[in-house]
């Protein structure tokens, strides 16, 4: 649930607005996703309380499936992200109260693969250690494609400490096979590339000149968004780098080489207006995973994406249209979705 509150001062109490929506990074991107035309189905934990029927009930409405979401009792509230945000829509602070999203039990997981047998599925950094690892090996062994959302700075390497248990304790010699997209912002990026190179994921940084030689084609690309990139490209293949205002960062195989990674920009649109901008990087998500999902000659047998590098870039580009969306409405995820959003050039 999103409780978003627009007001001009932060320094003391003063009259704003109130929105509450049905929210949560999972949900947002399983929302955006079924709008769109996918056949999204949210695993997740839900409290026995009024938000947690109120959240039941809207999913049930908009005729998602809600075979897998799970009560785990036990006085678990259902997850609460309350944000503040200017007047601009800016986001100014928040506070996320989302415990239960560590009470999700791999067994609801197994279940889920079993029966959907899914070819596309995303995990955010929201849930537990063993769900990740789940997830990830479930994946794995029904060849279907992994999305990882990082959700923010501090819980977006929990995915690397994920792939380090899978490795020692499975006895899988490869992780860099395990997910096939992450899409971080800038700051997530940073911090990944930080703890790959500390638990030994990645073997090194590329060099300045490296890094220099890219930037020259990409001017308008910080470098240090460039190094992170090529640092994290031996792990995960392509990365989707949410840049705001300045639009997306993309890394992926080249088609004739699978290890030389080729990275664009892809230019940022500008909305009609502000209302918030809480939803947009999932929203940005769910519209991914809606085109893997209808477009399924893109995902391999083994859940590889098997993508061209125009084509990513169209789906990115398209992506980024339904992101716009949601920051012109004070929905995290646009309620004027609907399968069309995605072919408007």
């Amino acid at each position: 649930v999103d409780l978003l509150r627009q007001t001009k001062l932060a320094a003391t109490s003063h009259p704003g607005t109130v929105f509450t929506s049905v929210g949560g990074v999972a949900q947002n991107i399983a929302r955006a996703a079924h709008l769109l035309g996918a056949n999204a189905v949210l695993v997740a934990s839900l409290g026995q309380d009024a938000h947690g029927t109120a959240v039941a009930a809207d999913l049930n409405r908009m005729g998602m499936d809600t075979r897998f979401l799970q009560y785990p009792g036990s006085g678990a509230r259902t997850a609460i992200y309350n944000a503040l945000h200017g007047p601009n829509g800016d986001l100014v602070a928040a506070v996320a109260d989302m415990h239960i999203n560590g009470l999700l039990s791999p067994q609801q997981i197994e279940e889920a693969f079993s029966s959907l047998r899914p070819r596309a599925v995303c995990v955010d950094a929201n849930v537990s250690m063993p769900a990740i690892v789940t997830t990830l090996m479930q994946a794995r062994e029904s060849g279907a494609c992994v999305v990882f959302e990082p959700t923010s700075v501090p819980k977006c390497t929990n995915v690397l400490s994920a792939l380090l248990v899978i490795k020692h304790s499975h006895a899988v010699a490869d992780v860099s096979s395990l997910v096939h997209m992450i899409t971080p912002n800038s700051l997530e990026l940073q911090r990944m590339s930080e703890a790959a190179l500390e638990l030994a994921l990645v073997e090194g940084v590329p060099t300045a000149a490296t890094v220099s030689e890219i930037a020259k084609f990409h001017y308008s690309l910080d470098a240090s968004v460039i190094r992170n990139l090529l640092t994290l490209f031996p792990l995960f293949p392509t990365v989707v780098v949410k840049l705001g205002e300045q639009g997306a960062a993309v890394i992926s195989p080249s088609p004739r080489n699978a290890t030389r990674p080729i990275i664009r920009h892809i230019q940022p649109l500008k909305p009609s207006l502000v209302e918030n901008s809480s939803g947009a990087g999932d929203s940005l998500v769910g519209a991914i995973l809606a085109q893997l999902h209808t477009r399924s000659e893109l995902v391999s047998p083994d859940g590889s994406l098997s993508l061209a590098p125009q084509e990513l870039d169209t789906i990115v580009s398209r992506a980024q249209r339904v992101a716009i969306m949601a920051i012109e409405s004070m929905h995290t995820v646009s309620d004027r979705l609907n399968p069309d959003a995605l072919n408007k050039d």
